[in-house]
């Protein structure tokens, strides 16, 4: 059924694909209608079943999103917050009930008291005031050699470096391309040692070799927007005040393989994005690069789920399916979008390009350490004094990130959530044992991830965490395998339930976790447990009253 589907879609041609068609049916009201449903299916020959199993799949196409105006977000850092009860209180004077709803992070956490109207994202912080959406997120740089500070190439300039390094022909003669050109990217890459930044951290220049080698025919380059990670706001950032920057890394890479398009999926939760990223491609499309190429980029807008972030998931989101995660292999550089060879990274990978072409894979390594190289964009909330986006050189002591760059805490602040729900829980005594790297991370069993750090109140209860931690898996979970639809909820449900007089079974409790872990198809089921274990490790003596059993972990 989905590779009938998948070819369908394909045939649907470049302009407009189903994902997006269900879009625009459902500008209106929130939701596409049963006659706009039907009249699609009838024009894409799919069935309307299939349509609506895919729009109640996203929070911003469901029949539940019916004429909503207003959005709360839910994330982790505004829930940490305590505010937004009182910024829905502000929303209800201006819309009825029925008409507001909630968001999964909106990506202002270095504020917190977000909340969305129409197209627009604000932020209340911790003052009275409300920060405009064209409010820019703070940046800091700490390194002499900034991979993504302004340097002023944009748009041509920017482009015109790509085509110095890659002696540039029409997509139509790629196979043609400069023998040199391409050896100089893909050794500059191998030298670079880049390695993915959306979490995974695979080898980049092994994943474009991978495409580059496949068979000769269409193929495309994926850039993964859908920053989905609450505490995460660098790839925003990026998408906002760097746009040409990802678009020059996309248009390399795909030069590199041999594609003549690129698609760009940015999240629904950063319409600010999704607008300057429409006019970067507007300023390419502009350029002589774009003529003498033929380039083409395709902005995917997404409608708000948080499996997006898996690579196949978003790859089956693009193509108008339901964004389940794939079974692996074929991997997508063997079988990717509509099935054909796909390049798929995130944002702040490509972004790291054309510093590295322009420089050299040395100078990108000088910056970091052997295994881990280059910069990092780290994101610091809002309990922090100088919380936003912060470019550090890989290897750098996380003490000196978070009290030396970060400025500390603005409170007492018993431990710090590093790359998401998926990735760490580490307490405050630990922060000097760690250094920003994947070495690093690893050998204390933490995860860097994404490297969006939450920091958590002394106060909050770690046992609320986790069940912050099951509930957001539950409801984000695709519902392709059956250790992560069934796990996640009952994990919630478990500890829902749990009260002190009323405990949680712990070897039950454990015997989850591992099927989470072993079982699961992708990274959300089968990387919660790693947080749930640092919390396990870590405070039990805090959560120990709702464990029946001591578990393995104290």
């Amino acid at each position: 059924m989905s590779q009938n589907i998948r070819a369908l879609s394909a045939r649907r041609g470049k302009k407009q694909g189903l994902f997006e068609a269900l879009q625009e049916a459902a500008q209106t009201t929130g939701t596409p209608s049963r006659e706009q449903l039907q009249a699609l299916a009838e024009d894409s020959l799919v069935s309307r079943a299939s349509l609506l199993g895919t729009t109640s799949f996203y929070d911003f196409l469901a029949a539940g999103n019916r004429n909503k105006q207003a959005y709360v977000c839910n994330g982790t850092v505004c829930q940490l917050g305590g505010e937004q009860e009182a910024v829905r209180t502000r929303l209800a004077k201006r819309f009825p009930d029925e008409q507001i709803g909630e968001a999964t992070c909106l990506g202002h956490c270095y504020r917190g008291g977000a909340y969305r109207i129409g197209d627009r994202c604000f932020s209340t912080g911790s003052g009275p005031d409300t920060a405009p959406e064209t409010e820019v997120i703070p940046y800091y740089c700490h390194t002499p050699h900034s991979v993504f500070g302004d340097t002023g190439n944009e748009t041509e300039a920017l482009y015109q470096q790509i085509s110095r390094t890659l002696s540039l022909t029409p997509v139509s003669l790629l196979d043609e391309l400069s023998v040199s050109g391409l050896r100089s990217l893909i050794d500059e890459l191998s030298v670079s040692g880049l390695r993915g930044r959306g979490g995974a951290g695979f080898p980049f220049a092994d994943k474009l070799a991978a495409c580059r080698g496949a068979p000769a025919g269409q193929k495309y380059v994926v850039c993964n927007g859908d920053e989905g990670d609450p505490g995460a706001f660098s790839d925003r950032w990026l998408l906002e005040e760097r746009p040409q920057q990802v678009l020059a890394g996309m248009l390399a890479s795909g030069l590199a393989i041999g594609s003549d398009t690129g698609f760009l999926y940015v999240r629904a939760e950063y319409p600010r994005a999704q607008r300057h990223v429409a006019k970067a491609i507007e300023a390419f499309e502009q350029s002589s690069i774009f003529a003498q190429t033929g380039f083409q980029f395709r902005l995917i807008r997404g409608a708000g789920s948080y499996i997006c972030g898996e690579e196949t998931a978003l790859l089956n989101s693009i193509e108008g399916l339901r964004p389940e995660v794939r079974t692996r292999p074929p991997y997508p550089a063997q079988e990717g979008l509509f099935g054909r060879p796909t390049l798929v990274s995130n944002v702040e990978t490509f972004a790291a390009l054309p510093w590295i072409l322009e420089h050299g894979g040395a100078a990108f390594v000088a910056l970091g350490t052997e295994a881990s190289t280059g910069t990092k964009l780290v994101s610091l909330d809002r309990g922090f004094n100088l919380p936003g986006v912060h470019e550090v050189e890989m290897g750098t002591s996380l003490e000196r990130v978070i009290y030396g760059y970060g400025g500390g805490f603005r409170t007492w602040v018993k431990a710090i959530q590093v790359g998401g729900p998926l990735g760490s829980v580490i307490p405050v005594e630990k922060i000097t044992a760690l250094s920003l790297d994947f070495k690093s991370f690893a050998g204390e069993d933490f995860l860097l991830g994404h490297a969006g750090v939450v920091s958590i109140p002394q106060e909050f209860p770690m046992i609320e965490f986790l069940r912050h931690l099951f509930t957001f898996m539950a409801a984000e979970s695709c519902g392709k395998c059956l250790p992560c639809r069934l796990g996640t909820e009952k994990g919630r449900r478990m500890l829902l339930e749990a009260t002190e007089d009323h405990p949680v079974d712990g070897s039950a409790f454990d015997s989850l976790l591992e099927t989470l872990e072993l079982g699961s198809l992708c990274g959300l089921g089968g990387g919660l447990p790693l947080p749930v274990r640092n919390i396990l490790d870590h405070f039990g003596s805090e959560v120990a009253d709702y464990f029946s059993l001591e578990a393995e972990h104290e």
